[in-house]
């Protein structure tokens, strides 16, 4: 399945602004910063991805990691 810009705006619009890098590629950027506890945890308010397939997996890990109860979600660092 392909992923589009509105299709993740539709899922993540709410909580992310999404846009174009200036370098290539896209970039997430939470409206809410996080609290430093849940930055402690491993969750970012940046995500990156060099198409938006990859920002889709980043973002859905964001997800998971916020549902999560445990002290530190395991999150890939962004390269």
């Amino acid at each position: 399945m392909t992923v589009t810009l509105r299709g993740l705006e539709a899922e993540y619009g709410k909580q992310w602004t999404i846009t174009d890098a200036a370098g290539g590629g896209w970039c997430a950027v939470r409206r809410t910063n996080l609290p430093p506890q849940k930055v402690a945890r491993g969750l970012s308010n940046v995500r990156c991805g060099a198409d938006l397939e990859e920002l889709a997996r980043h973002l859905a890990e964001e997800k998971r990691g916020e549902g999560k109860d445990s002290p530190r979600p395991r999150l890939r660092p962004v390269s």
